[in-house]
């Protein structure tokens, strides 16, 4: 789903622009004023746009005195990360108590009637949107291997392992080292299907906990900063009432599963952004969540 906010190439030096942060439902009789005392960007106050039973979160963002685009303010990396942390913190504190769409971040308008015909003209697909996610939260799942300490673990249990080394003991020299790569060849292969298997029965069991899952890619150690390997990374959307049995879950497959290497990193609650891909506005950098 994908909705247009106004150019914003021609707004003149001082003018206020609007930033929109998600979309939620208005509670029966409801103006939607009611969200926590928080800064957005630039440190001007969130507040919300109504329009037909649903309401954007915005905040102003005025033109900077240098008359900057928001685009030309994004190519400084500083700036551009101190935006997007704002982006991320007013939607975490305010998925505490409802359901909160998000629109990727970079959604701006020239003015308040822009968002509200905005929201008129998609209200069909809005709502569906915030239906297949109501009630719910998304919590982001890692699983890090450290390979070593399965490849011990499976050479004291493997079979097929444990029969080569058999013949170590009687083998001449030259046997010994084709025994050796083959046994480090085979705990190669037997560790690499222990992973899948592994990743396979942890998404099941995950999945019959929450209400959808959500390949992510894989992080390599120069981004997570890990010394173990990142084997599966996952988004879960978790209804409320689920939450701690989803968390407790996880700490027991922890508990079970880390004698042989595996290990777990859980983030969140987050907004269902794997789930409802929202846009608005005239500039977007397809930013995620970081899960």
């Amino acid at each position: 789903m994908q909705l247009e906010g106004d150019e914003t190439g021609h707004m003149s030096v001082g003018a206020q622009r609007v930033y929109v942060y998600g979309i939620i439902r208005l509670e029966e009789g409801g103006d939607g004023s009611s969200l926590p005392p928080i800064s957005g960007l630039a440190g001007n106050p969130i507040r919300t746009v109504a329009s037909n039973g649903l309401a954007a979160i915005v905040s102003a963002l005025a033109t900077p005195a240098t008359g900057l685009r928001f685009e030309e303010e994004l190519k400084s990396p500083e700036r551009a990360r101190s935006l997007i942390l704002d982006h991320h913190h007013v939607l975490r504190r305010t998925i505490d108590d409802r359901t909160v769409l998000p629109v990727r971040f970079g959604a701006l308008f020239p003015d308040d009637m822009s968002v509200a015909d905005a929201l008129g003209e998609h209200h069909r697909d809005l709502v569906e949107a915030l239906e297949r996610v109501d009630g719910a939260r998304e919590w982001g799942v890692k699983i890090f291997c450290d390979r070593s300490v399965l490849s011990r673990h499976l050479s004291e249990e493997s079979p097929a392992i444990c029969a080569i080394r058999g013949e170590l003991s009687a083998a001449t020299d030259g046997r010994a080292f084709f025994l050796r790569r083959r046994i480090s060849r085979l705990g190669e292969e037997e560790a690499q299907h222990v992973i899948e298997q592994h990743v396979d029965a942890v998404k099941h069991s995950l999945c019959a906990a929450s209400r959808g899952e959500s390949a992510m890619k894989l992080q390599p150690a120069a981004v997570h900063g890990r010394a173990d390997e990142m084997v599966w990374n996952g988004a879960l959307l978790v209804d409320r009432q689920a939450e701690r049995r989803f968390l407790t879950l996880v700490d027991d497959l922890l508990e079970v599963h880390a004698p042989r290497g595996f290990d777990y990193e859980i983030t969140g609650p987050w907004p269902p952004f794997s789930f409802a891909d929202c846009r608005l506005g005239g500039r977007e950098n397809g930013c995620s969540n970081g899960t």
